[in-house]
């Protein structure tokens, strides 16, 4: 932590030379999300040697600074001597005032790693985000925006549980608008685009101290890292405007070679979120394609709802209750197949 508050006070204190020579600058937050091994620490150079960077590691970010407008980034191997020995360059142009976010992502070599796109650019590049925020619009709310940054995965939904879809088709490279919610911990599931039954991975994801902040929430590493020269595990991790990266943690680690997912036993997970009103989502396992029911049930044994009655595929599926039309109280839910039966409990508040 202390290298890396050492690294942005360099970087912070060569580009406020610029903004003392009235410069027009634009407020900037970069984020490092190349996954290639190779890039794992680089050196940033802000209009060549003006202002630097060094070794600036994988899934780091820097605080929001004050950058000229007129901008050229190269990046260079770690412990570089100046930016002459930069292996990638870009130019930007930026509105005097305007808040930004450049997200590095990418392979230094595409031939060494997969995409499962072959119109797909998977090349080292610097993405930039305009009408960035370094505080929410509502002081009771978190604001985020959503990058996909994992070259090997396929275009993605983001759901949270409970809530609904945060995320719509998102493929490789891609933000998001910003989307506000309450300061809460959520459960969110990412699954391809296509299948929303077909989960990927779950995490969870606490902004419950939040409140009034903002944050970029980035996909990083490889779903394969087998596939990809053994770089990092696909991961889930929100910058801060302070320059602080904070890791989702994985509630589902088994991302697998094939997309879909396949659970390798049956599970019926706790309802989220709980406590809940009116409505709350369930979960379930099923390593094999199934007959089944999920039915919900009263304190007294009663059923009082079917939630599904009939075939599901092998997966991760998702199922939501609305309790809108009962009591108040402790109910169960159960899920049963030929094979397995599993029962959960789950309270109704008003």
């Amino acid at each position: 932590m202390k290298a890396k508050i050492s690294l942005a006070i360099v970087f912070i204190l060569g580009v406020f030379g610029l903004a003392a020579a009235n410069v027009q600058t634009a407020r900037l937050q970069v984020i490092h999300n190349a996954a290639d091994p190779n890039a794992a620490s680089v050196d940033v150079y802000v209009n060549d040697d003006v202002a630097k960077l060094d070794d600036f590691s994988f899934r780091a970010a820097t605080a929001f600074l004050d950058v000229p407008t007129a901008l050229n980034v190269k990046v260079a191997p770690p412990s570089s001597a100046s930016s002459a020995e930069a292996i990638a360059s870009f130019d930007f142009t930026l509105q005097a005032g305007g808040k930004y976010i450049a997200i590095a992502n990418g392979v230094l070599d595409p031939s060494g790693f997969e995409s499962i796109d072959a119109n797909r650019s998977i090349g080292f590049d610097i993405y930039p985000i305009g009408d960035a925020r370094e505080m929410a619009a509502d002081s009771t709310k978190v604001d985020f925006m959503v990058f996909h940054g994992s070259n090997d995965a396929p275009a993605v939904d983001v759901l949270a549980r409970g809530v609904g879809t945060l995320v719509d088709d998102a493929d490789y490279g891609q933000n998001t608008p910003y989307l506000s919610v309450d300061p809460a911990s959520y459960l969110l599931d990412i699954t391809p685009a296509q299948d929303n039954n077909a989960v990927m991975a779950t995490f969870q994801a606490d902004l419950s101290g939040l409140a009034g902040g903002a944050a970029v929430v980035f996909a990083s590493g490889f779903l394969t890292p087998s596939n990809d020269q053994n770089g990092p595990a696909f991961g889930l991790y929100a910058a801060l405007p302070d320059g602080n990266v904070v890791p989702f943690s994985a509630v589902t680690t088994s991302v697998h070679d094939d997309i879909l997912g396949l659970p390798d036993r049956y599970e019926l997970g706790q309802n989220y979120p709980n406590p809940f009103n009116p409505s709350t989502m369930i979960s379930f396992d099923l390593p094999n394609r199934e007959y089944l029911q999920i039915r919900v049930f009263d304190m007294l044994g009663r059923e009082v709802a079917t939630l599904f009655e009939g075939f599901k595929e092998a997966g991760r599926h998702n199922l939501q209750f609305d309790a809108a039309g009962l009591t108040t109280g402790l109910y169960y839910y159960q899920l049963k197949t030929e094979n397995f039966v599993s029962t959960r409990k789950m309270l109704f508040t008003k």
